[in-house]
């Protein structure tokens, strides 16, 4: 055979030979199990005792380094899923490649990093942790348990061939600010002229981005859903017309004292309530998030984000006299649908961005409102039909309806978009309240034996209260009205410690009793002044006597350190492997309020 003759056939064969062997490990054999994310673990991961990284010395088509995790319950499955690169990767103590030894309690998988970047950001926080005497260190529920000394992962650069051990990456809270990035309640901002509207003072612009009005049009969102935003109002309010049955549970009116707002909410020539002049004043918005979940186990959830609203006496008529900011909060409360490290990252860095601004200039309220309107507008959401809403649930918190203005009855109730296609699709429906069971319950059997049966689950922040409790024993409540507030101390409960998580864990409990709270942790507020926070959020104040044990709580504290870690995340490209989430512990799904 001719020479070049011969070379083209041997090149042949080998590029044949190529190609089978591409499409034999890129095409997933038939009868293959598709890898998927356990979605338990994008809320409750399971905790990692110890973690190290190693460059590969040639990149695969997986990914260009080695990860190894052992985890703190010892787990002894061969297999979980992860986010490594491209999509789900089995993070595996099978004894197959990466993993070196089958069922050693290491498991490993090949991951895609951008070692650059992961060093550069190691050196920054080695450079910035050097200059804190310590850092805080929180249990469940924001409960700041004490303060250590920094304590820098021990690697300063990627190598190839050489395993890397991480240690726990924290947030550095203080380089936060939550007055800008958090929780903000400046009447720069809250007061804005261009994007609010006061209905008692007149002042601002009328369906401006942040008010009550705008927020109900959007979710109603009638071009979808055939729903005219103020038939979706009011049939959302008429529901304190009548006691309602929510999970078997009789929710008592409050026709009396409905008319206090009703009364206050000018309509329109044709009869429908004036969106537009709806009486609600501004009081926060709130970034929240600490509620998302953990990329490195396929979570899309980047957490909530939320606007507060008080409703209006703009008429201060008697008897009895009724304060022009009454006792009644609305918090519309939306999800955030972020996928990978890189989108999450963006989304916290753009809160962070905000730092940087002078707080209530019109380029920071300009900034806000690109964020605001990312979640605010119709078609936030197209998953969550009909109504296309980033919506995930409106609270809402109040005196102001009660048989008397001024007794201590409150209701605390949440209401949910009908996802579904029966006569109520499309609207606002009030529903049961979250992690609560009803008050009728507080003193029975039930509620302590289903704190004792989950008492290792309540501890770890990963109970579930649910509808039903024992059996099909309607369970969890439609509101809340615990009157003067108190602590869930069901009789027969073992474990004092397992109490109070389970009652802190309630709306009526982190309300009132279980954070020494007085029913709001943001307080309605006058024209020209700023909403007032709770203790529980500012850590003012502490420690508290919880049930005669001295607590500190510090919320903000802790929403400032996860924010910095997620802004902080080394992921640069989506298919980047978040090294950050190995260690994340998300908020408690139990406590997320």
């Amino acid at each position: 055979m001719h020479l070049s003759l011969r070379r083209r056939v041997v090149a042949v064969t080998l590029l044949s030979a190529c190609l089978a062997f591409a499409l034999l490990t890129l095409t997933p054999p038939a009868g293959a199990v598709e890898l998927r994310f356990d979605p338990s673990h994008a809320k409750a991961p399971p905790q990692v005792a110890s973690a190290s990284i190693e460059l590969l010395p040639r990149p695969t088509a997986a990914g260009n380094a080695v990860v190894r995790m052992q985890f703190a319950d010892k787990r002894r499955n061969t297999a979980l899923v992860i986010q490594g690169g491209l999509g789900p990767t089995p993070l595996r103590d099978d004894g197959a490649a990466p993993d070196t030894r089958a069922a050693d309690g290491v498991y490993a998988a090949v991951v895609q990093v951008d070692a650059a970047q992961v060093n550069r950001i190691q050196q920054q926080r080695i450079e910035r942790l050097s200059k804190y005497r310590a850092l805080p260190v929180f249990g469940p529920q924001r409960e700041l348990l004490r303060h250590e000394p920094p304590a820098p992962s021990r690697f300063t650069a990627l190598e190839a061939g050489r395993a890397s051990p991480l240690d726990k990456i924290s947030g550095i809270p203080f380089v936060v600010d939550p007055a800008r990035e958090l929780l903000i309640t400046s009447t720069l901002v809250v007061e804005d002229p261009l994007r609010t509207y006061d209905a008692c003072s007149g002042n601002g612009t009328q369906m401006g981005a942040w008010t009550f009005g705008k927020l109900m049009t959007e979710m109603a969102n009638e071009p979808v859903t055939g729903i005219h935003p103020a038939d979706f109002a009011e049939w959302w309010v008429n529901q304190w017309q009548n006691d309602l049955s929510i999970n078997g549970f009789t929710v008592p009116n409050r026709a009396i004292g409905l008319p206090r707002l009703l009364d206050n909410w000018p309509r329109l020539g044709n009869g429908k309530l004036d969106l537009a002049r709806a009486p609600f004043r501004l009081l926060a918005i709130v970034n929240r998030q600490d509620l998302r979940g953990n990329t490195l186990y396929g979570s899309g959830d980047a957490g909530e984000a939320r606007l507060v609203f008080g409703a209006l006496n703009c008429k201060l008529a008697g008897p009895p006299f009724i304060p022009q900011a009454m006792p009644f909060t609305v918090i519309f409360e939306y999800g955030i649908r972020r996928n990978g490290c890189f989108a999450v990252r963006d989304w916290a860095r753009q809160w962070r961005a905000l730092g940087s601004l002078a707080l209530g200039s019109p380029a920071y309220n300009t900034a806000l409102q690109a964020l605001t309107d990312q979640f605010t507008l119709r078609d936030a959401d197209p998953s969550k039909l009909p109504n296309r809403s980033a919506i995930n649930q409106v609270r809402t918190n109040e005196f102001a309806l009660g048989n008397t203005f001024f007794e201590t009855f409150w209701q605390l109730r949440e209401s949910k978009l009908q996802l579904n296609k029966g006569p109520f699709a499309g609207r606002l429906m009030h529903d049961t309240v979250a992690q609560t069971p009803d008050r009728s319950l507080q003193n029975s059997p039930a509620v302590g034996d289903f704190v004792n049966q989950h008492e290792s689950a309540i501890l770890a922040g990963k109970h579930e209260v649910p509808l039903t409790y024992p059996g099909t024993a309607p369970f969890r409540g439609g509101h809340i009205d615990p009157g003067a507030g108190f602590i869930w101390s069901p009789p027969g409960v073992t474990n004092p410690e397992a109490r109070h998580m389970f009652s802190l864990a309630t709306c009526s409990g982190c309300h009132t009793g279980s954070t020494d709270t007085g029913f709001l942790h943001i307080k309605p507020r006058m024209l020209g002044a700023e909403a007032k926070l709770s203790d529980f959020l500012t850590g003012n104040n502490m420690p508290k006597n919880i049930d005669g044990v001295q607590r500190t709580f510090h919320d903000l504290l802790d929403r400032q350190a996860r924010l910095e870690a997620t802004a902080g995340m080394s992921c640069l490209k989506p298919i980047d492997f978040p090294i950050e989430e190995i260690f994340l512990e998300p908020l408690k799904p139990a406590f997320a309020h």
